[in-house]
């Protein structure tokens, strides 16, 4: 099945699909990749951090606080592009 089938299955009235399902994995999928970036993100800046001579109590405050600073980087955007996915799909807005 490709991209045109797909298409004109969904004004098909007998085609099924569970939006549900499918939602719940697609955030599952995302709740999981976020998970490995968190801990992947973590540990370069631990290592970061280490070559720089830190260890114990400096490291961890470090580390911290570079995830600190970079969460709230990722909030700003995150508002940026909800705002702007806002905005594209309003069915009101003239393409």
């Amino acid at each position: 099945m490709n991209f045109d089938d797909i298409k004109n299955e969904m004004s098909n009235p007998n085609f099924n699909i569970d939006l549900g399902a499918l939602l719940m994995r697609i955030h599952t999928g995302n709740l999981m990749n976020g998970y490995h970036l968190k801990a992947i993100l973590k540990r370069q800046l631990e290592i970061l951090e280490v070559q720089k001579g830190k260890t114990g109590q400096e490291l961890d405050d470090a580390v911290l606080s570079e995830i600190e600073n970079l969460n709230d980087q990722f909030s700003e955007w995150l508002k940026e592009d909800l705002i702007q996915d806002v905005n594209d799909f309003n069915p009101d807005k003239e393409s």
